[in-house]
């Protein structure tokens, strides 16, 4: 019943909190580990760790997040971490997209000249 108050009071509950917190910090740890290892190239590197260290902060900056969500029109923090999240994806996907499309026309540009 307290996480149903504190869901309507518009703050993000301590369980939640602790699991985002956990969560952005242990992709920022997977991702310094894929670097460290070669298997992530420094551009990738540099929007997933800008990704989690966004997501960390606002998890651990709670007056943050909720000025973020009530800016947004969005009734609950933890959606907007969420939002936040769904966000740093898209604009992942749209990176890929375009060095897809990139290496595409390259390649196509090879198979011609031989």
């Amino acid at each position: 019943m307290s996480e149903l108050l504190l869901a309507a009071s518009g703050t993000l509950g301590t369980r939640v909190q602790i699991f985002a917190i956990a969560g952005s910090a242990l992709l920022f740890l997977f991702v310094l580990e894929l670097l460290r290892r070669r298997r992530l190239s420094e551009p990738y590197a540099i929007l997933w760790l800008l990704a989690s260290v966004v997501l960390l902060v606002l998890s651990v900056w709670d007056d943050l997040l909720e000025t973020l969500a009530d800016a947004v029109g969005i009734a609950t923090p933890a959606n907007a971490l969420f939002v936040v999240g769904f966000g740093f994806i898209l604009v992942l996907l749209l990176s890929f997209s375009t060095v897809i499309s990139r290496l595409t026309r390259e390649n196509k540009l090879l198979a011609q000249e031989v």
